[in-house]
């Protein structure tokens, strides 16, 4: 259970609510445990001894006892949600502000199913753990009390009762060690659930397109049974725990059936007492059971808070300044200096080879080559989406890692092939480049994109809501929004990653015509499917397996027929 302890930063803000509700554990498993006795003076002096003056005093106390059973346990139960509920709040907050604010390593090596499940799925075990808190102090009081009474009744059948707790005891050890086995292989599989789901929603053009529906379906119930079988296995575990428990309770109520009788009939009790023990016992059984369903939560909360401050133990592998440098203004431009790179999953495996580039403030360098030649990993390593493994970015004759991150990135704004656009606002996305932007702003960004024609037809105008994707917009108007947002960024590095490819002849004539708009007064860096975009491109790179293998301008490379030819020849 240490797991659970890494809790405490969170419940320590909210310990004032933890307190309370567990003070008012004291009252309340009194009230709890009133019914015992209560019905022993009921019995023995108004059945028993037909006291009839007594017949209104009792009615009016109940009613009193549970009036204050209802103030008591309103509060009792309700601080402990509050707290409940702010712990969950601020747990989700912080693992999601973690995990956005990892390096993009990361999110290459982990499904991205798996970690919204972490987000979701396994706090949600955590709330179950919190709301155990005031049960933790209020049951094992009403137990304690109510076992003071049972000892007072007749201590020899209490003592009969003892014979429950060991094999109790091993009960509850034997299935909370199993059970958090099997949480944490549950919680890993919903992962791979919810990662499948992603996935087929979100590629459902794909899926549509190649007639995948039997492929993904086939996946999704080859997981699904997986997921059922670890559950019903958990099911099993925790439903055979609970009647187990209550086979425990019938052997001893046997037994306090008989003894119990033996010592009515021998005068030695009065049936009231009788009857009072049974109902303590009764009551007492009731924590018993809901301390066995805590000891479930427990060990399931134990488990994911396993797998969440997992997640808090990674830290972004990008380098961090002891002293970062703040960055505002380009003054001379960017230059890639021996630069090797491989991703942090496969670090073997070179994509980037000794680059050698110099991009002089306010010209255009494009990158050109076959696909897997290096180009977009190169466009990742300036914005420091990935750090270089060898070598150095200079901005200005100053190492990219040694400035501050964020001031580095509002420095750069990207145009790329994949346009992401969120499910919000035309007006929202392209206000996305820069969270601070009027109203103008953003429509002055729109007009300069050519945006503005195809967002004043919409029925909501710039309130329209693109849908997951930006689904509803057609892929030229997606990219104008995503250009209207370098527009209103204003940031003096330009990277265009293949930002026409995908795009129909006239579309692409259009996005052209704006990212010719785009690029002036820039310092700008394209990575070119299209050559017949890169003409006028002051330099161009053409890359083969992590090397530069020609550099010069269009007619230069063209004149001296070699790979760049080629590639134009073919494009």
């Amino acid at each position: 259970m240490r797991n659970l302890l890494k809790l405490k930063p969170y419940l320590m803000p909210h310990i004032w609510a933890i307190v309370a509700s567990g003070l008012l554990a004291i009252p309340l498993s009194a009230l709890r445990a009133a019914p015992a006795p209560l019905i022993k003076y009921y019995i023995d002096n108004l059945l028993v001894d037909h006291s009839r003056h007594k017949l209104f005093f009792f009615p009016i106390l109940v009613i009193v006892l549970y009036s204050l059973n209802f103030i008591v346990r309103f509060l009792h139960y309700y601080f402990i949600r509050l707290v409940t509920t702010r712990v969950a709040e601020k747990l989700k907050g912080d693992l999601f502000r973690h995990i956005v604010g990892l390096s993009s390593d990361y999110f290459t090596t982990q499904s991205t199913g798996k970690l919204i499940s972490r987000v979701s799925n396994d706090t949600s075990y955590v709330d179950g753990a919190i709301s155990s808190i005031n049960t933790l102090i209020r049951e094992p009081m009403t137990f304690l009390v109510l076992l003071g009474y049972a000892l007072k009744l007749h201590w020899k059948l209490t003592a009969v009762t003892f014979i429950l707790f060991p094999p109790l005891a091993m009960l509850f050890k034997v299935t909370g060690k199993h059970l958090k086995r099997y949480v944490h292989n549950i919680n890993a599989e919903n992962g791979n659930l919810i990662s499948t789901l992603q996935e087929s929603f979100t590629g459902i053009r794909i899926v549509k397109t190649f007639s995948l529906e039997g492929y993904v379906q086939s996946k999704f119930e080859r997981q699904l049974q997986t997921f059922t079988d670890m559950i019903l296995k958990c099911v099993r575990m925790e439903e055979a725990s609970h009647p187990a428990v209550e086979l425990l309770f019938a052997f001893i109520i046997a037994s306090i059936l008989f003894f119990g009788s033996l010592q009515v009939l021998k005068g030695h009790i009065t049936p009231g007492d009788l009857m009072a023990f049974f109902l303590t016992f009764g009551l007492m059984t009731n924590p018993i059971r809901t301390m066995n369903e805590v000891n479930i939560k427990l060990h399931q909360a134990d488990s994911a808070c396993e797998r969440i401050f997992e997640i808090f133990s990674w830290k972004s592998r990008l380098y961090v300044s002891p002293a970062p440098k703040p960055i505002h203004e380009l003054k001379e431009g960017v230059r890639f200096r021996d630069v090797r790179f491989a991703y942090p999953d496969s670090p073997q495996r070179e994509v980037i080879k000794g680059i050698n580039l110099q991009i002089p403030r306010g010209k255009v360098v494009a990158l050109v080559g076959h696909s897997g030649s290096g180009k977009s990993s190169i466009a990742s390593l300036l914005p420091r989406l990935f750090d270089v493994t060898g070598g150095s970015i200079e901005i200005d004759g100053i190492d990219v890692r040694e400035y501050e991150l964020h001031q580095l990135r509002d420095m750069i704004s990207v145009v790329s092939q994949e346009v992401f656009l969120f499910n919000d606002t035309i007006e929202e996305n392209i206000r996305c480049g820069r969270l601070n932007a009027t109203d103008e702003e953003v429509r002055e960004a729109a007009r300069k994109a050519h945006a503005d024609e195809f967002i004043a037809k919409l029925p909501d105008g710039y309130r329209s809501i693109v849908g997951d994707r930006g689904h509803k917009l057609s892929g030229g108007e997606r990219q104008r929004v995503s250009i209207a947002r370098a527009f209103l960024r204003g940031s003096p590095i330009l990277i265009l990653d293949e930002a026409t490819s995908s795009l129909d002849t006239n579309s692409e004539r259009i996005v052209q015509a704006v990212l010719d708009e785009l690029i002036v007064t820039r310092t700008t860096l394209v990575i070119a499917h299209r050559l017949s975009t890169i003409r006028n491109a002051h330099r161009i790179a053409v890359m083969r397996e992590g090397h530069i293998i020609e550099l010069g301008q269009h007619d230069e490379l063209m004149a001296s027929g070699g790979e760049y030819f080629k590639l134009y020849q073919l494009s």
